[in-house]
């Protein structure tokens, strides 16, 4: 076969290929099973949408054999849309998500698709779809947000019906549909220890698997946590007066939840509050599609009018979002994974940014102990959560620095501190309990004590709004 050029394909796409994906499309190409872990924003799935024309330049013109396809496994329907839409751009590729049309469903059974977007519940869960796939002549199966088998999947010692989408803990099921097709795993968040679940799941073995790796390290954005008032009023009156009385342009600012109903509560409290109600949105698994779209394509843009997103996680992974620089966390994730998916949506240009957890006592509830540990920490807010995807010799040279965390800049004496624009408008009054739960103090004897988080009624540290229809 004939060998093909970076520059052509990097043309054909519009980009500069960099090394580590020239790494791993050279690797795929060579039919190398490979685990990808680059950061949010680095461009790993242009190696797999890179595939097929490089297989057709590598084609001889006279040939008549099939190129073989490839499946992509993806978690979430917005990132589908958003992959898709920018594929059909690409002259000779001919992309598309199960699900996305009738028209559409039909190509991909008729085999008149290239590369097939498609959730692990179709993959492996609808026995129809699992058929049809089945027929194809698939030779690359490409698992996006890998991590999302261990997170959204389970453990293993999980009840499937207690995990919060069962069929991610099969998606290696496919792999016996297709069992000379080459494995690519991406993420850009990926522990130690979900490694390792994730190599067990998707059959890959240690010494056969190519592994592509960048520190998920992002020097540019810098960490945040706040304790923060009981009710949402207190904890975002900040916000309605950066909106209606700032001289100064609204940045662009994403808002995520762990909930619908939080994200409901949040937006109409903002939305009743702004005087310009076109500047915010809301994003989360029931937004109608047409809506979906139009957020997806504001944040595409750089200058556009929409500046504040109140979502929850279906907003976010592989969307691209330009010239946006601050995000709330309001609550933190549960797990460390999803805190670092989170907060490297923002920063993508490389322009310092900020990430900040917003929390009371109440959402402390349902979150692991190293998200608490990140929470409670008295030293830097990056080491301690790198400390969880790096070797001890690559936590020792970080650079660690005021812009690294607000602990660090805390401790800073070089008197040239500069506030970002989300920190310039965050002023927010502690919540007393909030500090006694986290710190876990015990004010009468001195000594710490465990504190039940449980013990704390909604009432004590948060106010919902009601009868809101979402």
């Amino acid at each position: 076969m004939a060998s093909y050029s970076y520059d052509n394909v990097s043309e054909l796409f519009g980009v500069e290929l960099k090394d580590k994906q020239k790494e791993i499309l050279d690797a795929i190409l060579l039919k190398q099973h490979t685990v990808a872990i680059l950061p949010t924003g680095y461009g790993k799935s242009l190696p797999y949408q890179m595939y097929i024309p490089v297989m057709k330049d590598r084609q001889n013109e006279t040939s008549t054999e099939e190129i073989q396809k490839v499946v992509v496994c993806c978690p979430l329907v917005a990132l589908m849309q958003d992959q898709v839409n920018r594929l059909q751009g690409v002259a000779g590729l001919r992309v598309e998500y199960k699900g996305n049309s009738p028209e559409g469903d039909e190509k991909i059974k008729a085999g008149d698709v290239d590369i097939i977007f498609a959730s692990p519940e179709s993959l492996v869960g609808d026995p129809k779809w699992r058929s049809i796939l089945q027929n194809l002549n698939v030779g690359l199966l490409v698992v996006d947000e890998f991590h999302t088998i261990a997170t959204w999947g389970g453990d293993e010692i999980d009840e499937e019906e207690a995990v919060f989408r069962k069929w991610f803990r099969h998606v290696g099921e496919f792999r016996s549909l297709h069992p000379s097709a080459t494995v690519l795993a991406l993420s850009a968040t990926c522990t130690k220890t979900i490694k390792k679940r994730v190599m067990k799941v998707l059959g890959l073995n240690i010494n056969d698997t190519k592994f592509v790796t960048v520190s998920p390290d992002k020097p540019n954005i810098k960490l945040c946590a706040r304790k923060i008032d009981q009710d949402i009023a207190s904890a975002m009156y900040w916000l309605v007066s950066a909106a209606n009385f700032s001289n100064s342009v609204l940045p662009k600012i994403l808002i995520y939840c762990k909930s619908i109903a939080e994200v409901a509560n949040i937006y109409f409290y903002l939305h009743s509050e702004f005087d310009n109600k076109n500047v915010i949105e809301m994003f989360h698994s029931e937004t109608t599609v047409e809506k979906k779209k139009y957020i997806i394509d504001e944040l595409s843009k750089s200058d556009s009018e929409t500046k504040v997103i109140v979502a929850t996680s279906a907003l976010g992974m592989g969307i691209d979002i330009k010239s946006c620089h601050s995000v709330i966390m309001y609550g933190p994730p549960s797990n460390v994974v999803d805190l670092v998916q989170e907060l490297g949506r923002v920063g993508r240009d490389g322009q310092q940014s900020c990430a900040t957890v917003l929390f009371n006592c109440r959402q402390l509830r349902h979150v692991d102990k190293d998200v608490k540990l990140f929470l409670e920490n008295n030293d830097c807010r990056r080491r301690n959560i790198l400390a969880h995807f790096l070797d001890e010799s690559d936590l020792l040279n970080l650079a660690i620095s005021h812009d690294c965390c607000d602990i660090c800049e805390t401790k800073c004496n070089c008197g040239k501190c500069k506030k970002g624009e989300l920190e310039n408008l965050l002023e927010i009054e502690e919540c007393v309990e909030c500090e006694d739960a986290l710190e876990g103090e015990d004010k009468e004897s001195g000594s710490e004590t465990d504190v039940n988080y449980d013990e704390f009624s909604d009432d004590d540290c948060y106010v919902l709004f009601d009868n809101i229809n979402i």
